[in-house]
């Protein structure tokens, strides 16, 4: 499952939030004592000061480096700069540290109760986001010596691609499976020492069956 919990600081101030919001209104319904709603509510409120004092602290200490940078190093005719103004003192408004585990473990219960639906994990912003559909493959063809081709492979997500070939006029054929982003068709020509022109496409495999768009169709003339 992917993982529900912001990365950035900044999100977790909107999620915390709704959160907090939802544990309000259906907290206890879902498992969560009144405490934890109460706590809920205080560490939304916590994030969202923390987040704001820590945006304050760093303009501060930019303030203040540009001051001490003036006064010790500046132009002796410069004039005298204004001396910045520390933020206030924080002041908590949860004394319980370890927000982020303590939401989680929070999002366990709601999970683990009878009455936990998917919609219940969305409403509450505990269901991550669904990992994103694998595009469309795709294929760059060059040809080397030897008649050899190289392909470079755009596989857009997928961990293994399907890789096919016709030449000469015949069928499309698959020449081999490839996990990397480059592949070598070094198989020789229908003709020896004569250039051919051949084509490739490609296409995604996931659980050893073929998925998604099949890619546009590239063309290489092969170099004896």
């Amino acid at each position: 499952m992917a993982d529900f919990y912001p990365d950035s600081l900044a999100a977790r101030v909107a999620w915390h939030a709704n959160f907090a919001a939802q544990a309000g209104s259906s907290g206890i319904a879902h498992g969560l004592s009144l405490l934890q709603v109460t706590q809920a509510g205080d560490d939304a409120t916590e994030v969202a000061n923390m987040v704001n004092a820590t945006d304050t602290v760093h303009t501060f200490s930019q303030s203040w480096t540009q001051f001490a940078t003036i006064m010790l190093e500046g132009d002796i005719h410069a004039p005298l700069p204004a001396i910045p103004i520390p933020p206030a003192l924080y002041v908590l408004t949860s004394s319980a540290p370890g927000i982020e585990a303590r939401t989680r473990l929070f999002a366990g219960i709601i999970r683990a109760h009878p009455t936990y639906t998917p919609e219940v994990g969305e409403s509450f912003g505990i269901i991550g986001p669904a990992p994103g559909a694998a595009g469309t493959p795709s294929l760059k063809a060059t040809a080397e010596t030897n008649s050899h081709v190289r392909l470079k492979i755009a596989k857009q997500g997928y961990f293994l691609i399907a890789i096919d070939s016709r030449r000469g006029g015949g069928a499309w054929e698959s020449i081999g499976p490839s996990q990397t982003a480059t592949f070598i068709d070094s198989r020789p020509p229908l003709v020896a020492g004569q250039p051919e022109q051949r084509d490739y496409r490609c296409q995604g495999v996931v659980n050893n069956a073929r998925v998604g768009g099949m890619s546009p169709v590239v063309s290489a003339v092969t170099v004896p």
